[in-house]
């Protein structure tokens, strides 16, 4: 396995990159953590190749100078509400005679459970094992060594819409960008912020982004749900400006400065000078105003987090809760808002830094960030090397990945 591996996480307003080094300790030492104005997407898509082309290539620029590997084994994020997630099953007889069940079954089983039909322009990025069934007993994580007449597998496959995908690969390639592995944006996010214990118990964590809102569901440490909502941090900005009739700019330095999420909770006679971010408006705007702004926008995102959870068609149980993270999870309020809408615990999700290295203390300021969740849990991913979690990667993008744990 290549010893530096970066993190990309491509986002609408900033691109988030962290390059670190595996050590022969196996502690992996943080050389670069990049923070890069983003252009030419919007929803986690890809809109403008030429604006994308542009910007990826400075960084790259911009990386290179570290070193010329730092391009060379790169994970990067996918974040889109076209990207489709459901359950698959696979079944297989045990090949031996003894009926002792070795890798080759194990391999079987998976290819049968990817043997779905696909929707056209539609390409498999994850295969998640969930769990095995040996002779119908279920709750196995290995079965190998295990004897019995018939293995089965229970999968969440993951799905992309294969021309997306495949340009914003076709112009990392262009700039010098060699991938080590594409990865569901809430499945890396995840891998930064939530504990074992977390996930055992059954967890929802949701990453507030720029542009989109994405979430997945944990339950007894196997990953049950995951979406990508086209609704973010951005609609609530817009939402400023047209209320308060202020530009996009000033509407979002006043949610940055002056946000809240939960309007009872602010004073009604507090008032904000708009001449502090526009000198030519002399008008002002009260802080409650402004916060019921943010919380109809932030309460209806949470409705379409909780409508989704209903595809799990059942009363889901989260003994651990809620944890959000993303740079809007910054906001003030946004915790006790979450707690109030989605009636579960909650708490702020900060990347786990304990698997990093980080002698630069400007470096480690930057991740102890949820901000940067995504591009850690990218380099986490990178890291697993590979394993029985997680297999698929759809007809022509084959030769491009290995096999990876999200």
């Amino acid at each position: 396995m290549p010893s530096i591996i970066t993190g990309l996480d491509i986002g609408s307003l900033y691109i988030k990159c962290v390059v670190a080094e595996k050590r022969k300790n196996g502690q992996l030492s943080v050389l670069a953590v990049v923070k890069h104005p983003s252009s030419g997407f919007h929803k986690g898509v890809l809109v403008d190749p030429e604006e994308a082309t542009r910007i990826l290539r400075e960084l790259v620029l911009d990386l290179q100078n570290i070193s010329k590997k730092v391009t060379q084994n790169v994970f990067v994020n996918v974040n889109s509400e076209h990207i489709r997630v459901r359950n698959s099953r696979g079944i297989a007889a045990v090949a031996r005679a003894d009926r002792e069940i070795q890798q080759d079954d194990v391999d079987r089983v998976i290819q049968a459970s990817q043997a779905v039909k696909l929707q056209p322009n539609y390409m498999v990025i994850h295969n998640i094992t969930r769990e095995f069934f040996v002779d119908d007993v279920g709750d196995i994580h290995d079965p190998i060594g295990m004897t019995g007449n018939r293995l089965e597998v229970s999968t969440l496959i993951v799905e992309s819409f294969a021309p997306q995908t495949n340009l914003l690969l076709k112009i990392l390639g262009h700039v010098g960008v060699r991938i080590g592995g594409i990865v569901f944006n809430p499945l890396a996010t995840a891998r930064a912020v939530l504990s074992k214990k977390q996930k055992d118990l059954g967890v929802l964590m949701i990453d507030f982004g720029f542009d989109t809102t994405s979430f997945v569901v944990y339950e007894e440490n196997k990953v049950s749900y995951a979406k990508s909502i086209p609704i973010g941090m951005r609609h609530v900005t817009n939402d400023i400006a047209m209320g308060l009739r202020i530009s996009f700019d000033s509407a979002e330095k006043i949610k940055l400065t002056y946000g809240y999420a939960i309007s009872k909770e602010v004073g009604r006679k507090d008032v904000i000078p708009l001449s502090e971010f526009d000198p030519a408006n002399k008008g002002e705007v009260s802080k409650r105003f402004l916060a019921e702004i943010i919380e109809v926008r932030l309460a209806e995102i949470l409705e379409l987090v909780n409508n989704e959870l209903k595809v799990l068609g059942r009363s889901i149980q989260l003994p651990a809760g809620v944890v959000i993270t993303g740079g809007g999870a910054k906001l003030p309020g946004i915790t006790d808002l979450v707690r109030q809408e989605l009636k579960f615990h909650t708490q702020m999700g900060f990347p786990e830094l304990s698997p990093f290295e980080i002698m630069n203390p400007t470096h480690k300021e930057l991740l102890d960030d949820p901000e940067f969740a995504t591009a850690l849990g990218l380099v986490v991913v990178g890291d697993s090397g590979g394993g029985p979690s997680m297999s698929g990667i759809g007809g022509a993008m084959r030769n491009f990945f290995k096999n990876f744990i999200p």
